[in-house]
């Protein structure tokens, strides 16, 4: 029991779920994080569902991912409130949870307007797509924009494909190169095939090239 506990808390730890600063408060044991969830402390609710969600020292439970995931959600925490999101909208492909693209759409608006990234990412393919909200390419874009000026590759590169097709913004190569480019720098390596379709001249390549090695945190690329 004790090295499935330690498994347990590893994952937790490389799934991004204990901080820095949390770290001197999480012991190696799911039993202390279940009583931390209990005591209202949102970020070990988040993390207990999180395991069970996926099943990690325990059988998954959709119902009871989901109700640690709303009891921190119900408290203005952002990644618990992404995560309902998610859940809500992969439905019974990968929970027992019943799709549901409204109340995904709900639960991203909320992580998305604290400035939680992969919520404004999610948000933007929703209004990209239209499930569970009224499709608007010029919405997908301005929350891709949030997501992008964040440093997130995936808002990069979607962001990118936008301009390159013209989608919500007026079609421009060179801020579609751009970034893609920084989506590559970041680690996003799809973005490399997607960069190099974009037709542009030296110039115009040269360009892109300056407009993402100035790119700085916080900043929307526009030329």
């Amino acid at each position: 029991m004790r090295i499935i506990v330690q498994f347990v808390t590893l994952l937790l730890t490389l799934n991004g779920y204990v901080l820095a600063e949390e770290v001197s408060t999480v012991t190696n044991s799911l039993e202390q994080v279940q009583k931390q969830a209990e005591a209202g402390d949102v970020s070990a609710q988040t993390r207990l569902g999180w395991v069970y969600a996926n099943g990690i020292g325990v059988t998954v439970d959709a119902d009871k991912a989901v109700e640690w995931y709303q009891k921190a959600a119900a408290q203005g925490y952002p990644k618990a409130q992404f995560e309902l999101g998610a859940m809500y909208g992969s439905g019974e492909t990968v929970t027992s949870v019943a799709k549901d693209p409204i109340k995904a759409a709900e639960w991203y608006q909320k992580a998305a307007a604290q400035g939680y990234s992969k919520a404004q990412f999610e948000l933007g393919s929703i209004y990209l797509t239209g499930e569970g909200v009224k499709k608007d390419a010029t919405k997908a874009v301005e929350w891709y924009q949030k997501a992008a000026a964040q440093g997130l590759a995936q808002a990069q590169t979607s962001l990118g494909w936008m301009y390159q097709n013209g989608k919500g913004v007026a079609k421009d190569g060179v801020l579609a190169y751009a970034w893609h480019n920084l989506a590559v720098a970041h680690g996003n390596d799809n973005a490399k095939k997607l960069r190099d379709l974009t037709n542009l001249n030296s110039v115009q390549r040269a360009e892109a090239e300056r407009l993402s090695a100035n790119w700085k945190p916080g900043q929307i690329l526009s030329r």
